[in-house]
């Protein structure tokens, strides 16, 4: 197997646990609308609020948004900034991205290794929530999940972009 179809399948795998993230991100926000949606009939009908709704929810929302970071730039729905880059062709466009994708890399891992440090620190001190007395540990996970698959996309785009793949559009991955 040569490099480039090595560097080909890593990416095909990497897509494939895009794919699975957002599918998951999809269900949380389904779930945090249910949960809402349960805690304002409850209130509303029952005059009675449900017990850890609002924790629920957010912790719903911090793992939603991180596990869709990475079908996000795999969208090309992040902001980036193209006027410095858009002025460049051929080789100082690709030193360019390669050095913005390093650094996205550096900054999406460092912050991953920093979420699984509180996750084990959570675990470790069966650290839980104030209102339900969850385990911390599981949203943090998820979250850090979440940074972990960022920073793998970004090293996939930089391994696709040292071997000279042409960057895929949005409507290539579907």
């Amino acid at each position: 197997m040569t490099r480039t179809a090595i560097v080909r399948a890593t990416d095909r795998g990497v897509d494939m646990l895009i794919r699975i993230a957002e599918i998951v991100s999809a269900i949380l926000l389904w779930l945090i609308f249910a949960v809402l949606v349960a805690e304002l009939v409850s209130r509303n009908l029952f005059s009675h609020s449900l017990a850890g709704s609002w924790e629920v929810a957010a912790f719903l929302m911090a793992a939603m948004f991180s596990l869709g970071l990475a079908p996000a730039l795999r969208a090309n729905s992040h902001v980036r900034v193209v006027m410095l880059s858009g002025l460049l062709t051929g080789r100082p466009a690709r030193i360019l991205d390669a050095l913005i994708l390093l650094i996205a890399f550096m900054v999406s891992s460092y912050a991953a290794l920093a979420l699984a440090k509180l996750s084990l620190t959570s675990l470790s001190r069966s650290a839980k929530s104030w209102e339900l007395s969850l385990p911390l540990v599981l949203p943090q996970a998820a979250v850090t999940l979440g940074m972990a698959l960022f920073a793998l996309t970004f090293a996939a785009r930089l391994l696709l972009l040292f071997i000279g793949a042409p960057e895929r559009s949005a409507e290539d991955q579907e």
